[in-house]
């Protein structure tokens, strides 16, 4: 019971540490620009950063697996909860995408 509370916590400060992240680097940008335009808000843009590589990493990684003929299982089950692991995977790069310093000039 508590591994599932603790891993519930640990995956919710991940994205909370991935939003801050991301949201500090929309507000960085914003503040190098002037522009009087209206904008949306960095926690939105935030959520569809995250959602656009999440989804992008899904589709890279089907489509790959599909191409390769590499048998993935349709679900998993760990701790009594099915899920999909690619879709998982994808969230878990997502999450890990703003903190890990990989490429250049990264917004």
């Amino acid at each position: 019971m508590w591994n599932i509370i603790l891993a519930i916590v640990l995956v919710l400060l991940a994205v909370y540490i991935s939003m801050t992240v991301r949201v500090n680097r929309i507000q960085a940008a914003r503040a190098r620009k002037t522009s009087y335009e209206e904008r949306s808000s960095p926690l939105s843009e935030a959520i569809k950063d995250f959602v656009a590589i999440a989804g992008g990493v899904y589709l890279g990684l089907s489509a790959m697996a599909e191409f390769l003929k590499v048998p993935v299982p349709m679900q998993a089950t760990v701790w009594g909860t099915q899920f999909d692991p690619v879709a998982l995977f994808s969230i878990c790069l997502a999450i890990l995408s703003p903190i890990l310093p990989v490429g250049k000039n990264r917004l």
